[in-house]
């Protein structure tokens, strides 16, 4: 599609095919009962990602290593005995197999990685299912085998940004340089509303801090997206990644003239490109469609090349800040 270097800062990719089907099935809860389709358009597998890649002149993608691990924990604990001791050696069980499954993933992006030199990874945990030792130990584990960061989600763990178990996190990931990224969501109350993050963010002000869509807001611009432009302003490392957002420019609802606007709002220094492949996919309604369709990927590449920035704006929002950021 261009000359221009982009790096994919926000894709999510899966183990397998049947990894994907659990993305799909498990994970979105799409299945033919609610109007989707038996199998998934893609599965997000390495394979596709480099096809999308190849297709859209994606020079590199990042990897969010993302487990799920809360919905496995919540849905699990259905099959805990009642009550008793029993209950309570089985619920530590379960945790330590769902750790063991975060970190297997991790292991995953580690391998892969190191195979596909287009590609990098965030490293994934979960604060609450993983003990101080065990979630920095995983981070320093994989920052030391190549990991360019960390990826949370506070909607899955059920936290706010201000949770105390997150602290250890900021501190070791901001005395290091490492950035973390964050699922945001603009719904107020909820778990990944940027503004939750703005007391860590005062304890932590070094702390490089990205949030995944711009905030997300139902209203562009407006509520968790406005929130995402005020901390921007007040921490010097405060990032947002553009990832399901342009899909409002491709789809008529946002003009490229208010995203480009938007952009300098946060700073075009703090801006990263990002797609949410394969959720980008996988969260649209689809009928009849062959694999592999990236429909949804390459309309919001489309819609990033064509918005009225400056050719020196767009190459840093599309490669340079993601560059900096991570310090590759």
């Amino acid at each position: 599609m261009t000359d221009m270097e982009i790096i994919d800062a926000h894709t999510h990719v899966l183990r397998s095919e049947e990894h994907g089907r659990e993305a799909f099935g498990y994970f979105l809860s799409r299945n033919p009962r609610s109007g989707h389709p038996a199998e998934p358009v893609a599965y997000g597998t390495v394979d596709e990602l480099r096809l999308m890649m190849g297709r859209n002149a994606v020079s590199r993608a990042n990897i969010l290593m993302f487990t799920w691990s809360g919905q496995y924990w919540r849905d699990g604990r259905y099959t805990l005995p009642d009550g008793g001791p029993r209950r309570a050696a089985a619920a530590e069980e379960l945790r330590r197999r769902i750790v063991e499954r975060i970190r297997d993933n991790n292991a995953w992006a580690a391998r892969t990685v190191a195979r596909h030199p287009e590609l990098t990874y965030f490293c994934g945990v979960d604060a609450v299912l993983m003990d101080e030792q065990t979630m920095l130990t995983e981070v320093q584990t994989r920052i030391a085998d190549g990991a360019s960061g960390v990826k949370i989600v506070p909607r899955d763990m059920r936290i706010r940004g201000d949770d105390p178990r997150l602290r250890p996190l900021f501190d070791w990931c901001m005395s290091r340089g490492v950035p973390v990224l964050t699922e945001s969501s603009g719904h107020k109350g909820a778990f990944g509303q940027p503004a939750g993050f703005a007391k860590a963010l005062a304890d932590f002000p070094r702390l490089t801090l990205v949030f995944a869509h711009c905030g997300h807001d139902p209203v562009f611009g407006e509520g968790a997206d406005a929130e995402v432009v005020e901390l921007a302003h007040r921490y010097d490392n405060v990032c947002a990644d553009l990832s399901l957002r342009l899909l409002e420019v491709a789809d008529g609802k946002v003009t490229a003239g208010q995203m480009a606007a938007h952009i300098r709002r946060i700073g075009v220094d703090r801006v990263l490109y990002g797609s949410n492949y394969v959720l980008a996919e996988l969260l649209q309604q689809v009928e009849g469609a062959g694999r592999p369709q990236l429909a949804r990927t390459e309309s919001q590449l489309r819609a990033f090349l064509e918005l009225p920035l400056a050719d020196e704006e767009k190459a840093a929002v599309a490669a340079g800040n993601f560059r900096r950021i991570t310090g590759g």
